[in-house]
């Protein structure tokens, strides 16, 4: 499945890096989205951020068809590894992500680059699932999760960013 989201922000990117890869701004979007539990990481990886998060979805969000994979919650985990600005500010981020224990993976990239007097952020993901005759309707679920995920964050990052957080 591929999942493509798009965004723009009225700071440049400078900020709205800074405010994604800050611990509290992730962990107010977990909160917001009532996750029964969550942990951010934050850390230097050589010329790079390395940034991973993990965290559970509510049971509900599993159909029925795929808690017989999945269980009866959807815990996923996230690892983005940001690089090195180019020199307008820009900047992009390898993504990889897994279900655990279920052979689904999420990956590709999101970059954040200036837009006029803003900044815009993009993400370009792909989620493989290799589960037989299902794959497909777990792709979906894990996709959906994803999607709500970021749309939450692009949501509290308008917050963030004009101070009303």
């Amino acid at each position: 499945m591929h999942l493509t989201l798009a965004t723009s922000y009225d700071a440049s990117p400078e900020e709205v890096f800074a405010m994604i890869t800050d611990v509290t701004f992730q962990e107010q979007v977990f909160e917001r989205l009532r996750v029964p539990s969550y942990d951010v990481v934050v850390g230097d990886a050589g010329d790079d951020l390395r940034m991973r998060c993990h965290w559970q979805t509510q049971a509900f969000d599993v159909p029925v068809v795929a808690r017989r994979f999945v269980g009866s919650t959807l815990e996923l985990a996230q690892v983005k590894v940001w690089h090195r600005p180019d020199v307008d500010g820009a900047r992009e981020a390898d993504v990889d992500g897994e279900v655990t224990g279920v052979p689904v993976k999420v990956t590709g990239m999101t970059r954040i680059v200036p837009a006029g007097r803003g900044t815009s952020q993009a993400f370009d993901l792909q989620v493989t699932a290799s589960v037989p005759m299902v794959g497909k309707g777990i792709e979906q679920v894990v996709g959906d999760a994803v999607r709500v995920r970021l749309e939450k964050k692009f949501e509290v990052a308008r917050a963030w960013l004009s101070g009303s957080l």
